[in-house]
């Protein structure tokens, strides 16, 4: 009989693809302030109940400790990998992230945490213009029926499971952060910006 708590919520650290943009280089083992982006994020989400990574395949990640979730479904894009931890884990909520999103804080966790309610599928923020952020967000098993529906209508888009769920959706200009906090970091001109910003 599980004993995880019924409103238990988990981190999942989406790992990605292939890391073209990065010149196959993996997002995840870059270094920021001699930590890795991952150490930096594995430290934000430490107030949740488990931590697992959202995985193409398991092999690729097999010299990490943490537990690993391999997608059911290829090359989806992060609705896949959303799909599959919501199936696997016994944790019915998930703050989900990108191992390419570094400035993640504890704070900006516990804060979404906070806003945990029974009544919504999930909680996102949103820009002023209207943007959601489908990262930096919990979704709950609720959601599991929705993205079956949209697999098999092969819609895999997030902003999309955002409209179609009942999902609370909070501006960020109403909360103490900035969106800088949800920047990730895609290229390497966006590496050498970051690493600029520390020395600067």
């Amino acid at each position: 009989m599980s004993t995880t708590p019924p409103t238990a919520t988990a981190g999942l650290i989406i790992m990605g693809g292939q890391n073209k943009r990065m010149n196959g280089k993996h997002k995840a083992f870059l270094d920021l302030g001699n930590r890795t982006f991952l150490d930096h994020i594995l430290h934000a989400l430490s107030p949740c109940h488990s931590i697992y990574l959202s995985v193409d395949q398991k092999n690729k990640f097999s010299h990490l400790t943490l537990p690993l979730i391999e997608d059911y479904y290829d090359a989806i894009g992060p609705l896949g990998g959303l799909y599959s931890a919501l199936k696997e884990v016994p944790e019915h909520y998930l703050f989900v992230t990108g191992c390419d999103m570094p400035f993640i804080t504890e704070a900006f966790v516990r804060f979404m945490l906070s806003l945990l309610s029974p009544d919504v599928d999930c909680i996102v923020l949103s820009d002023e213009e209207g943007f959601f952020y489908p990262l930096g967000a919990l979704y709950s098993k609720s959601m599991i029926p929705k993205i079956e529906t949209m697999i098999k209508e092969e819609n895999y888009r997030m902003q999309s499971l955002i409209k179609l769920a009942n999902s609370r959706i909070i501006p960020i200009s109403e909360t103490p952060f900035s969106k800088s906090l949800l920047r990730n970091i895609n290229t390497p001109e966006d590496y050498m910006a970051c690493l600029k910003g520390l020395t600067s």
